[in-house]
């Protein structure tokens, strides 16, 4: 049994075969992800807290790996967590995310101050990786035997990649799939539906039959795969019809922000507890795109 922080927990190995490590913290059900295979690993998004890095190199290290490439899928500031503990790795960063403006950088930094005063570590010095090797549409390396391919998949940000190890017909999801039926939109929400019909057709494709999100259970087998995916597009095509709906009735924006995202909830069923927030976040970005108002 691999030794874990406090409260975290590994999500995998399945067995001694998988290639695959996954330890997921109590620090937003945040997941470190490791691939190992034939004296080599590769990190992707490997943050969250201190101990919960620490704790996926000691377990890299276990299995008689160097970590030779750290993937950030994204520039969102959970996931620049971690990169800089493995300065001898090749750092991989999409190319849209290394272009954002000085100002949107320094935000993201800024937001990791924040999150480490909450859990209480006041002073550590955050900075945006500058030295990364950046791809623009695709990029392709390989761990061990397996080959890596990271594919440019904007939706969830206008900057978020994914990961796929075809080999092990396994999707490294990044916050895509983190919560199959409440999507997590942080962009645009014509921009995530059109990846979500990105997604089906590669995973369509590569025949992937586990998922490996940045903040969920890994989803096991194709059918699930394909169901998590299809939930994300129903759950986008209900609310757009809704909020176009109360539109069109006068239904004032504020008003049609709220009411679509309560029969979203009731529509879904069981309350998700304060994830569900997301829903008023989602319909927000929605009623903005339909009334043709601009929204970051």
């Amino acid at each position: 049994m691999l030794p874990a922080p406090a409260d975290a927990r590994w999500l995998a190995p399945r067995d001694a075969r998988d290639p695959f490590l996954v330890l997921q913290s109590p620090f937003w059900s945040y997941d470190s992800i490791a691939l190992v295979a034939d004296g080599e690993a590769c990190l992707f998004d490997p943050g969250g807290r201190p101990e919960d890095v620490a704790a996926l190199r000691d377990a890299v290290r276990a299995r008689g790996a160097l970590v030779r490439h750290v993937v950030l899928t994204h520039s969102h500031h959970d996931h620049l967590r971690g990169w800089d503990e493995f300065p001898e790795a090749r750092l991989w960063l999409p190319a849209a995310a290394a272009a954002k403006p000085r100002e949107h950088k320094q935000r993201d930094v800024a937001f990791q101050e924040v999150i480490d005063e909450r859990l209480g570590r006041v002073g550590a010095a955050r900075r945006f990786p500058d030295h990364a090797e950046t791809f623009a549409e695709r990029a392709a390396f390989t761990v061990g035997a397996l080959e890596v391919e990271l594919r440019f998949l904007p939706g969830h940000s206008l900057c978020t990649s994914v990961a796929f190890v075809p080999a092990e017909r396994a999707l490294v999801s990044a916050d895509y799939l983190v919560s199959p039926g409440l999507p997590y939109c942080r962009w645009q929400p014509r921009a995530f539906e059109a990846a979500m019909v990105t997604l089906r057709a590669w995973c369509a494709e590569l025949a992937i039959e586990r998922v490996l999100p940045a903040h969920h259970a890994p989803i096991e087998g194709h059918a699930a795969v394909l169901a998590a995916i299809d939930a994300e597009r129903a759950y986008f095509a209900f609310l757009r019809e809704r909020v176009r709906a109360l539109l069109a009735e006068g239904v004032e924006p504020a008003l049609v922000t709220r009411r679509a995202a309560a029969e979203m909830r009731a529509r879904r069923g069981p309350s998700l507890g304060a994830r569900a927030r997301q829903d008023g976040d989602n319909a927000r970005r929605v009623v903005a795109e339909e009334r043709g108002a601009a929204l970051s």
